[in-house]
């Protein structure tokens, strides 16, 4: 895990951010480098970085050089927790899948074929990630157009309330709709990563993602093992149900902060919404303790946001070789991740294992995986890591195809691709809202992980249908092979984005 989320940020690091080049305190890219160089007014503060003060003598900066002064406080603290428990809400909500499928058809249809209930079961999977397909375009437009904030609220709300309706249902039909409706919700857990992403310096960044994104969704699985341990292991035909409205508890849980979650200030900058933003950024200064002038004023971006283009500006000239190779790392992504997370609890249940055990080990398992990622992206970039993190679950999964290994081995093997997988599928997160412009952020984010669902389809068909230990191998050699498709990618695309400020408009240069 990068460590400088927990340091004492260093004088000279400090003294670049307010008088650099990247972005400085006269607004954006384009300082001279000299430190403490007045640029404008003689309004000036003291900005506290933890025990290091430093002098600022300008009014007029930049979104991107305050939030980088704001350094890392209870402000990012408690941002963190309220973006990244929407990750420990997509977990619970994917992880029901590999439990729920092989137990509740035989519960609502008890006098189908054995092929039918596969079926059905292939479709409950199939529909959920159709509507995460949906969810993730709708919900990229609902945040560049109406706001982060606004699209992860009704997000949220859709996930909770009708993740707790499931449990009502009546027939597999019922409960395939509703699950689809929950997909649409689940689609925009995108809107937190680009709220976060907006308001972290770019030091912390890559870091923070992965620890809000990693760390939550661990969380998220871990609770929801513990929660099909504990309900299915219960008398009874009713502990579906119990299941299923215990798995909404973390949706509940996000709704009741979410009155205290701010708006990302660079949505309100391309929108022209000045005061709000510098509202947004004067309270987290505060809440870091940070000072800023008093006569603060906040320089406007290139352009002011259009709406509409966002095709156009992500298979434009400028991004559309990182689009194309974005959509095929989210599809290796999906695959490896989600295949590996489905076909684990199968592959021991086959072998007269402990599903619950092994799910839980490889849960907890993916956190060496985050911590290694975390580091690893501020260290060699977002594009090695991503490449090293794909190898390694690729090869830890092919050694899992191999059923006549001992056990330990194959839980070891599971254990190291999951959290491999993971990792690299995190640092997705850190570089596609790194690559694409404000003014599409979202909707690119969006798109990338709409894409990704056709792969979640794919993946439902292959590891549901599953009906041996031997089948269960096959399908995880096909999530190998995804992850090495991964690496490969990872590799050809055209911008690493470690220490590079962040984008508002398409005509920027990507390399200021």
């Amino acid at each position: 895990m990068n460590l400088n989320i927990f340091k004492t940020a260093r004088t000279e690091e400090t003294e670049q951010l307010i008088g650099g080049s990247n972005g400085g305190v006269g607004g954006g890219g384009g300082g001279d480098g000299k430190k403490g160089e007045k640029a404008g007014s003689s309004s000036s503060a003291l900005v506290h970085s933890t025990s290091v003060s430093v002098e600022i003598e300008s009014n007029v900066m930049s979104v991107d050089a305050v939030v980088n002064a704001l350094d890392w406080g209870p402000f990012h603290w408690m941002l963190l927790i309220q973006c990244g428990l929407s990750w420990a809400c997509d977990a619970t909500e994917m992880m029901l899948l590999g439990f729920l499928i092989p137990r509740i058809t035989p519960v609502l249809m008890p006098e189908a074929s054995k092929k039918k209930r596969n079926f059905y079961g292939f479709l409950l999977g199939a529909v959920t990630f159709s509507g995460i397909w949906c969810g993730a375009l709708l919900f990229g437009r609902i945040s560049d157009k109406l706001g982060r904030k606004r699209g992860y609220l009704i997000s949220t709300v859709t996930v909770g309330f009708f993740g707790i309706l499931c449990s009502f249902s009546t027939s597999i039909y019922m409960l395939i709709t509703l699950r689809g409706i929950v997909g649409i919700g689940l689609g925009g857990v995108t809107c937190a990563v680009t709220l976060f992403s907006e308001l972290v310096a770019e030091k912390y960044r890559g870091a923070a993602i992965i620890l809000s994104i990693g760390a939550l969704w661990t969380m998220g699985c871990v609770f929801e093992t513990a929660v099909a341990w504990f309900c299915f292991t219960l008398p009874g035909d009713t502990h579906w149900q119990l299941f299923l409205v215990l798995s909404a508890l973390p949706s509940l849980t996000l709704l009741a902060i979410f009155p205290w979650l701010v708006e990302s200030p660079r949505y309100y900058m391309v929108h022209g919404q000045d005061e709000k933003a510098l509202k947004v950024l004067k309270f987290a200064a505060a809440r870091n303790k940070v000072k800023l002038p008093q006569s603060l004023k906040l320089q406007k971006p290139k352009q002011v946001a259009k709406t509409g283009g966002h095709m156009k500006t992500l298979l434009g000239k400028k991004y559309r070789l990182t689009t194309v190779l974005l959509w095929g790392l989210w599809f290796s992504s999906v695959i490896s991740y989600y295949g590996l997370s489905f076909v684990t609890p199968l592959y021991f249940s086959f072998q007269n294992h402990n599903e619950y055990f092994v799910t839980m080990l490889s849960a907890l398992a993916e956190i060496p995986g985050m911590i290694t990622t975390s580091y690893l992206v501020d260290k060699i970039g977002r594009k090695k890591t991503k490449a090293v993190m794909f190898t390694m679950g690729g090869t830890a999964s092919l050694v899992l195809s191999f059923t006549s290994l001992p056990f330990g081995v194959l839980t070891i093997a599971a254990i190291v691709a999951r959290g491999s997988v993971l990792g690299a599928f995190n640092d997705l997160y850190v570089y596609t809202p790194e690559v694409y412009p404000t003014t599409s952020r979202a909707f690119g984010l969006g798109l990338c992980s709409a894409v990704a669902r056709i792969a979640g389809i794919i993946v439902s068909y292959i590891s549901f249908s599953n009906e041996s230990a031997s089948s269960a191998a096959s399908a995880v050699l096909i999530y190998a092979l995804g992850a090495y498709m991964g690496a490969v990618l990872s590799m050809c695309l055209p911008y690493e984005t470690k220490g590079r400020k962040l984008e508002d408009n398409a005509e920027e240069n990507p390399e200021d």
